[in-house]
């Protein structure tokens, strides 16, 4: 399959930081003079980069996420079994993980209060694990756009070969 390539002229083709593109009429007034198929290499790897973009700080929030969750097991832990600074860990589960102070005991002195505080942390630490599934799966649906773009990229290289080559082949 042979690709017909024509000349256009743009001011700008994989402009920084942003997916759009500019394109003119070919004429006297001049431009870059790319060709249909650089164009779209140029669109393809711009969506690329910015799939990568997003892939890597969906990537950093998921650490941040995961130390999180980390440090709350950690202190999970160690309140279950009463010897958490209550002060300490207080600070944490309402600064770091947002339960309510309201709900919260006074103390870990008791089995009674240690469960108590358990239970509050448990449904924010739920809430978190499940955000961190969800941002999972966006992470694998950025990766797989960024995949794509790439592959197009590629293959319209190849046909580019394959249309230059059919051509040299013709004369």
């Amino acid at each position: 399959m042979a690709i017909y390539i024509e000349t256009i002229a743009t001011n700008r083709y994989a402009p920084e930081g942003s997916g759009g593109i500019n394109l003119y009429s070919t004429g006297e007034e001049g431009g870059s003079g790319l060709t249909i198929g650089q164009l779209a290499i140029a669109v393809s790897c711009a969506s690329a980069a910015s799939y990568e973009t997003q892939s890597v700080l969906k990537m950093n929030m998921m650490t941040s996420g995961a130390m999180i969750l980390d440090e709350a097991s950690q202190w999970m832990e160690s309140i279950a079994n009463g010897s958490a600074n209550w002060s300490k860990a207080k600070s944490f589960l309402t600064g770091t993980l947002g339960v309510p102070s309201s709900t919260l005991p006074d103390g870990i002195d008791t089995y009674k209060k240690r469960m108590e505080a358990v239970s509050a942390m448990k449904a924010k630490v739920d809430a978190l694990a499940q955000s961190q599934q969800q941002d999972m799966i966006d992470l694998q649906t950025l990766v797989n756009r960024r995949d794509v773009a790439f592959s197009t990229s590629s293959n319209i290289v190849r046909a580019f070969g394959t249309s230059a080559r059919d051509n040299a082949a013709n004369f």
